[in-house]
C-alpha cells in the first residue's frame, strides 16, 4: 500500500510541475505575440523568448536543471518546419511582412518539459492557411485519450487535412502533412520519450496510456510532406546511453561535462555553450561528441523550396477519463 501511494503521489507531483511549466508558457505566448513582428530579428526574438521563460520560471543558474527552458527555441521560417534556432555569431535573419514563423519553445519544471507551439504570419494570404492548421491540431486533441490507438489518430489527422486546399494568387494547393513529423510522448528530461504520433495513416499499434504525456503537433504543408535536412546545425541532445560515459580527451570531457551539468537530457543549442563558457571551441568539439554518438543533433528540416508550413502544438496529459490539455490558451 505504501509503495501504491508512492506512485500516486509522484504522478501528482508530476503533474503539477507540468502546470506550473504550462502556466509559465501561457504567460511567455501572450508576451510573444506583442514582441513578434515584421523587422525584428530570429536572434532578438530567441533571446527575448529565453529571457522571459527564465525570468517567469525564477530560474536559479546554481540549480540549472531545476527548472527553465525546455529546449531550444524553435523559429521556422517558410519551407522551415522545425529545429532551426540562430547560431553564435550566425548572420542576422530579419522576419518579413511575406514570412510565415513557427515559434516553438519549451518550459520544464524537475524535468517535467510543456512543449507547445503556434504560427504567425503578418501576410494575409497566409490566413485561411494558418487556420486550417490551428483547427487540424485542435481535432488531433479531440482524438487523444486513455487507451487510443497511436495509429488511428495519424489516420484520422491526414485524412482531415488532406481534405483541405488553398488559393494563394489564383493558385490553388492541396494540403498535406509531413509525413515523417509526428507528435511524441514526453517523459521526464526526455522530450521524445518513444511513442509517437502519426500524422499520416500507417500501421502502428501503440495505445495512448493513463498517466502519459503527449505533444500533438500536425505540420501541414504546400509542398511534397518529406523532410530534407540542412545545415547549420544548432540542435543537439546528449544521448542518454552516454551519461556515464568516460572520455579521455581534456577539452571533450569538459565540454561533456558542461552539458550534462546545465541539460542533463535535455535539448540544447550551439549559442548556449558560447554564453556558459566563451573559451572553447564549441562548434569542433560538438562534431567530434556527434561522431564518437555521445550527442545526438538534429539538423533543421525544410520541405521544398516555395512551399510554406504551418504548426500548432499542444502537450496534453492522460487521464483514467479523458485528456487534460495544458497548453490550451485565448490565441490557440
Amino acid at each position: 500500500m505504501n509503495n501504491e501511494h508512492n506512485i500516486h503521489r509522484t504522478e501528482e507531483n508530476t503533474l503539477l510541475n507540468a502546470i506550473k511549466a504550462a502556466n509559465v508558457h501561457k504567460k511567455v505566448s501572450k508576451c510573444v505575440y506583442k514582441y513578434v513582428k515584421p523587422g525584428v530579428s530570429l536572434n532578438d526574438i530567441a533571446n527575448f523568448i529565453e529571457t522571459t521563460i527564465l525570468s517567469e520560471c525564477n530560474f536559479n543558474m546554481n540549480e540549472p536543471l531545476l527548472k527553465g527552458i525546455g529546449f531550444p527555441i524553435g523559429l521556422s521560417i517558410n519551407n522551415c518546419a522545425a529545429h532551426y534556432t540562430p547560431n553564435y555569431n550566425e548572420t542576422q535573419i530579419i522576419l518579413k511582412n511575406s514570412d510565415i514563423i513557427k515559434i516553438d519553445y519549451g518550459v520544464h519544471y524537475e524535468g517535467t518539459i510543456i512543449d507547445s507551439a503556434f504560427t504567425l504570419s503578418y501576410n494575409p494570404l497566409y490566413e485561411e492557411f494558418i487556420n486550417i492548421s490551428k483547427n487540424a491540431t485542435n481535432y488531433a486533441v479531440s482524438l487523444c485519450g486513455p487507451d487510443v490507438i497511436l495509429g488511428e489518430i495519424g489516420k484520422d489527422i491526414e485524412e482531415y487535412v488532406k481534405s483541405k486546399e488553398i488559393e494563394i494568387n489564383g493558385k490553388i494547393y492541396k494540403l498535406k502533412t509531413m509525413s515523417d513529423l509526428s507528435g511524441h510522448k514526453i517523459a521526464q528530461y526526455e522530450i521524445h520519450a518513444g511513442k509517437a504520433v502519426p500524422n499520416i495513416s500507417i500501421n502502428y499499434s501503440q495505445r495512448m496510456l493513463e498517466n502519459e504525456f503527449y505533444a500533438i503537433e500536425p505540420f501541414i504543408t504546400t509542398g511534397n510532406g518529406y523532410s530534407i535536412l540542412k545545415t547549420p546545425n544548432s540542435h543537439y541532445m546528449l544521448n542518454k546511453n552516454c551519461l556515464n560515459n568516460i572520455i579521455n580527451n581534456s577539452s571533450e570531457k569538459k565540454l561533456y561535462e558542461l552539458i550534462k551539468k546545465n541539460y542533463l537530457t535535455l535539448p540544447f543549442c550551439q549559442k548556449w555553450l558560447y554564453k556558459l563558457d566563451n573559451n572553447m571551441n564549441h562548434d569542433i568539439l560538438l562534431q567530434k561528441l556527434t561522431d564518437k554518438k555521445i550527442l545526438n543533433v538534429y539538423p533543421p528540416i525544410y520541405d521544398i523550396e516555395n512551399s510554406i508550413i504551418s504548426q500548432f502544438e499542444h502537450t496534453i496529459f492522460i487521464k483514467s477519463n479523458g485528456i487534460i490539455n495544458l497548453t490550451k490558451n485565448e490565441n490557440y
